[in-house]
């Protein structure tokens, strides 16, 4: 049974039905829509820095979401672990366990994060601004995180943009027959992004599952021709009947809602296919901000 487990009154990030759901499907998940070894190591490395710079602080940590794979990563000696997350099923299904003293999970609201002002060293987030829209979203939830963060303190942040040359969706789905694709996981990565008309509006996801609907694919032939495991196709399955809109910035906008609240650091951009939309940011909050 897990412990440490807060329900709050809030208002959800994302709808709750839809990450419920996929909560029961997220062992099929991979990357890019989770973090590869390359993506942790630029999250090591950068906590790494941190505390050269800072010796003689453990760092307090905040992590958005319950992403196994930075749960488990390796975190300096002494520092300690906030995840928040508001699916109840999503910290029973994906967190990989409390440790004593090291890290613990609760059910929040990212807009409202269970920390007081200032206390947090290190803010760590994966794919968390995509889960919001386009710019009020993205602005209170960099409001949010910038509240907790101390003026030393530094976010992690990787997001998921839209390349430079969008891809259409025609050419998504001839990517697809033409095996372009590793997993799934990329398939409907870059068909997310070629359905998008903007940022703004962003892609609702029963969108996505109408339009795989409306195709008509023959999935056995489909799963011969990719080499895919069966189950993966649940994923896109799990679009069905749900309301949930993803966005997907360019690197400007991005940028133009962080630069109101933090500086800048450096940006990574990983070489595994697609990493060009999977850019992992140092930021730094921005001094005179009111919290």
């Amino acid at each position: 049974m897990l412990d440490a487990i807060i329900e709050r009154n809030v208002t959800p990030v994302c709808a709750k039905s839809y990450w419920d759901h996929a909560a029961r499907s997220f062992s099929v998940l991979g990357p890019p829509l989770k973090p590869s070894p390359e993506d942790i190591q630029f999250a090591e490395n950068a906590v790494s820095n941190w505390c050269a710079e800072h010796p003689a602080r453990a760092p307090q940590a905040l992590l958005l979401g319950v992403t196994a794979e930075i749960a488990a990563m390796r975190w300096p000696e002494g520092s300690s672990l906030l995840a928040v997350d508001n699916s109840f099923a999503m910290v029973q299904t994906v967190w990989p366990g409390n440790v004593l003293n090291k890290r613990r999970v609760v059910c929040g609201d990212w807009l409202e994060l269970p920390r007081a002002s200032g206390s947090c060293d290190i803010v760590v987030g994966d794919g968390s601004m995509n889960c919001l829209r386009y710019p009020d979203g993205f602005r209170a939830l960099a409001r949010s995180i910038r509240r907790i963060l101390r003026p030393d303190g530094v976010l992690l942040l990787r997001s998921f943009v839209l390349p430079e040359v969008k891809d259409s969706l025609e050419q998504t789905f001839a990517d697809l027959f033409n095996r372009k694709f590793p997993t799934v996981n990329h398939f409907k990565y870059q068909l997310l992004m070629a359905m998008q008309r903007s940022a703004k509006q962003g892609i609702a996801v029963e969108d996505v599952y109408r339009e795989w609907a409306r195709r008509k694919i023959n999935k056995d032939e489909l799963l011969t021709l990719t080499g895919w495991e069966p189950q993966s196709l649940q994923s896109i399955e799990l679009y069905k009947d749900q309301d949930v809109v993803h966005t997907f910035p360019t690197v400007a906008e991005l940028r133009s809602v962080l630069a109101e609240f933090f500086d800048e650091v450096s940006m990574s951009t990983p070489g595994y296919f697609l990493g060009d939309r999977c850019p992992s940011f140092v930021l730094a909050p921005r001094a005179g901000v009111p919290r």
